[in-house]
């Protein structure tokens, strides 16, 4: 990879694990709703409410959280328990207490790699979760900068590797999500290198 200056990394599920998190808790939520619906009927409602309410809080836990609330709420036809509620809401709790587990041998990775190359951070989501994020991660002092953004896309790429002083086929984009890390990198002129987490 000698010919890119700068390596640019996702951070969950690529550096750290982050969503076996939330499938543990998005089937907690399905059998506290057992009786209202199964396990498909609730896992599709939550999917479609976070889609809507992407607009409004944006990607992260305490989106996700409401969102699930706010599933809890409309499956159960407003039958849900205060008790179920603040389980719910215990469990998004919990997704963020949750010690962090880095992805084996990273440390070891970023560490060969930054002698020849730049390295970067671009992180999508809730900037007080993922800031928390990478700072209990320690890889921090690896990196150049880290970039904590609300949206990746072609416009949020472009900005950053503008700010980075750094053109997009200089660049590599490491991540978990075709969607996310690789298409809008590779439309730009960039390249990415996919590497999939084993629950998504």
């Amino acid at each position: 990879m000698s010919r890119f200056t700068t390596l640019a990394f996702d951070a969950d599920d690529t550096l750290w694990h982050t969503e076996s998190h939330f499938q543990e808790v998005q089937a907690e939520l399905s059998a506290i709703l057992e009786k209202y619906a199964s396990h498909d009927e609730v896992q599709a409602h939550l999917h479609e409410i976070e889609v809507r309410n992407i607009k409004i809080f944006g990607y992260g836990v305490k989106g996700f959280t409401l969102s699930m609330v706010e599933a809890a709420i409309e499956i159960s036809n407003s039958r849900i328990t205060a008790a179920d509620i603040h389980r719910i809401v215990m469990m998004g709790k919990a997704i963020l207490e949750a010690p962090m587990v880095l992805m084996d041998g990273i440390v070891a990775v970023l560490d060969d790699l930054r002698g020849d190359h730049r390295l970067v951070m671009v992180t999508k989501g809730d900037v007080m979760d993922q800031r928390n994020k990478i700072e209990q991660s320690g890889l921090e002092p690896l990196f150049e900068s880290t970039h904590v953004v609300q949206e990746k896309d072609q416009a949020t790429y472009a900005r950053v590797f503008a700010d980075l002083g750094v053109a997009a086929a200089d660049v590599v984009m490491i991540g978990n999500s075709l969607k996310s890390e690789c298409l809008p990198v590779l439309e730009l002129g960039g390249t990415a290198v996919h590497i999939p987490y084993h629950v998504t």
